[in-house]
């Protein structure tokens, strides 16, 4: 898909990858660039880039979905979503039921809210382009982060069935799956100490992943790997499970 006039609406738009998006795809000159993060700060950010800022918790299915159906009747339609809002969480099975269910909300229920209300937006025009951030733990794992690798998981199931299901529409969907990327997110994280095996491939700025994203949209991929090991991995997986298993298990801190 070509940027240039299309509508775009990012979540988790406030910093971080979300924010790279937005500015990597002003370059790219679409018509409308809609931010939404739950954090007020996405109308000043907004503002800075001429684009729209929306305030709103990606997991309250009702003031979201509102907010969505409010942008289509605005601008006309959604033609890019970039289904971004994440949380990441270390721990294992010591994480309370409480953050397991803020997890599950945050990486999987708020790209199925979207989903209730893109799909068939997207299937009466015949057209449109949802892009998941996932992340390469969906693909693979991440020892010591037993939330954060199971719903990302869930993720990437979600966004290949929607890609299978709806791919015969007109709409097309990608999920995008770096491994560790320079943002708040990563940089607060203190399980990941200097040495930590996770480290080995490199923390990549975000820039680099919104030049890689664009790029993905642009062929249009279903896997977007800023990481270019992750094929590999995925290959490595897939050949012999129990030795990928073995060798994953190296990784534990």
């Amino acid at each position: 898909m070509k940027l240039q006039d299309k509508n775009i609406v990012i979540t988790g738009a406030a910093d971080g990858i979300g924010l790279a998006l937005a500015k990597r795809f002003l370059r790219e000159n679409p018509k409308s660039i809609s931010l939404i993060d739950i954090s007020s700060s996405v109308n000043d950010i907004a503002s800075d880039l001429e684009a729209i800022g929306y305030v709103s918790d990606v997991t309250d299915e009702n003031q979201f979905q509102s907010i969505l159906n409010q942008i289509i009747d605005n601008e006309g339609s959604i033609d890019l979503f970039c289904s971004n809002a994440g949380i990441q969480q270390f721990g294992t099975l010591e994480t309370s039921t409480v953050d397991w269910q803020k997890n599950w909300d945050v990486n999987v229920m708020s790209h199925i809210f979207a989903a209730k209300v893109l799909i068939p937006h997207m299937q009466t025009r015949k057209s449109g382009y949802i892009l998941l951030t996932v992340s390469a733990a969906g693909l693979l794992n991440m020892p010591s982060a037993l939330t954060y690798a199971t719903t990302k998981h869930a993720a990437m199931g979600l966004a290949e069935n929607l890609s299978i299901m709806y791919g015969n529409d007109g709409i097309i969907v990608s999920a995008l799956c770096p491994q560790l990327v320079d943002t708040n997110m990563v940089r607060s994280a203190k399980s990941l100490a200097n040495d930590h095996p996770l480290l080995k491939d490199g923390i990549l700025p975000v820039e680099i992943v919104a030049d890689e994203t664009v790029n993905g949209i642009d062929s249009e991929k279903f896997l977007i790997l800023p990481h270019k090991e992750v094929a590999k991995y995925i290959q490595g997986k897939a050949y012999d499970y129990d030795a990928w298993i073995q060798a994953v298990r190296k990784l534990v801190p």
